[in-house]
């Protein structure tokens, strides 16, 4: 049925006293290709009832990624694409040199849940070993915060002390972050292609999971980024500066604790609104503080305020998370 079709209506009737039965046009049915004694499973959603012509868990999703002289870097990301796409089987064929296995190993160790099942002269096969569907996405995206704002904290203060090697220890984390990251877009891929998912867990939809780990993903990638600015600046900034980096760090970072905090919890309209309003606050703060770097003409003043940058963008993925919150709690409240 497309958009522009109006929906069959059929009357519920009961059958032998203990059944109901709902009658299918057969020049409908036909279409859709059923027939007699065709099997059909039934799902319910929230407010609407699904009709599947077939379980969707009884096939195994299975994708075959030709070689064809692509670069390992295109074959791992490949890889990546048909986990998080949902398959349960990857197979990789071809002439395979050293450096594509490689990367297709490499692939398959930064993903949850899957392994080298079996390895030929001409093939590498990855299989899932585990249902993401049995992993809590709430404790998933629990702990990418967790793993996220501990980096961002390390980052900050790998700057702040110019901690070069804390800072390296800081960007090999980020995987950590991604593994998780790409269990939740997996889960959130299976809600839309197999009606066997739900769309909702613990009052949260699939989506509003995945779009609040994608806001944490990039939280990652800034710690990642202020950690490079340990690692280049030849020394520590001044201790005013410092001071100040360390509270604005703190408060971007605390925006990020209370919007998961809310959007899980679902705490009221008001709490969040304020988080909204503290980010303005923060990004103000900030203008001044680079500001006084600009006219203080520091010699690290540009990498100094691409860390300003990194904790503005943190707060705002804040403000991102916040919103996701107030439409749960608007939601919540229509209900």
């Amino acid at each position: 049925m497309t958009k522009d079709e109006d929906p069959i209506k059929r009357k519920v009737q009961v059958t032998g006293g203990s059944t109901y039965t709902v009658s299918l046009p057969k020049n409908w049915a036909g279409e859709q290709g059923i027939e007699s004694g065709s099997t059909v499973h039934l799902y319910s959603r929230e407010d609407k009832l699904l009709v599947s012509k077939g379980d969707y868990d009884s096939r195994k999703r299975t994708v075959t990624i030709e070689e064809n002289n692509r670069e390992p870097e295109d074959l791992a990301r490949s890889v990546a694409s048909a986990y998080i796409a949902g398959c349960e089987e990857i197979r990789v064929e071809g002439m395979l040199d050293n450096n594509q296995r490689r990367a297709i190993r490499d692939a398959v160790t930064g993903l949850v849940g899957i392994e080298i099942h079996e390895e030929g002269e001409n093939f590498i096969v990855g299989r899932t070993m585990l249902d993401v569907g049995d992993l809590s996405p709430e404790q998933t995206l629990v702990q990418m915060e967790l793993t996220a704002l501990s980096m961002h904290e390390d980052a900050v203060d790998a700057v702040i002390e110019g901690d070069a090697e804390k800072g390296m220890r800081v960007a090999r984390q980020d995987d950590d972050v991604d593994r998780l990251f790409g269990l939740i877009c997996r889960e959130f891929q299976r809600s839309l292609v197999n009606v066997g998912v739900p769309m909702r867990t613990d009052g949260l939809t699939k989506f509003e999971y995945y779009t609040t780990a994608r806001q944490l993903e990039r939280i990652a990638d800034h710690a990642e980024k202020i950690a490079e600015v340990a690692e280049r600046a030849e020394s520590p900034p001044p201790e005013e500066i410092a001071e100040r980096f360390d509270e604005l760090g703190e408060r971007s970072r605390d925006l990020v604790r209370r919007s998961v905090s809310g959007l899980l919890e679902g705490d009221d309209t008001d709490e969040l609104g304020a988080i909204v309003v503290e980010a303005d606050s923060l990004a103000d703060d900030v203008e001044l503080l680079d500001r006084k770097l600009y006219e203080r003409g520091t010699d690290e003043g540009y990498l100094l305020g691409t860390v300003l940058d990194s904790l503005v963008r943190t707060s705002e993925y804040g403000v991102n998370i916040a919103e996701a919150g107030l439409q749960v709690s608007m939601r919540g409240n229509d209900s």
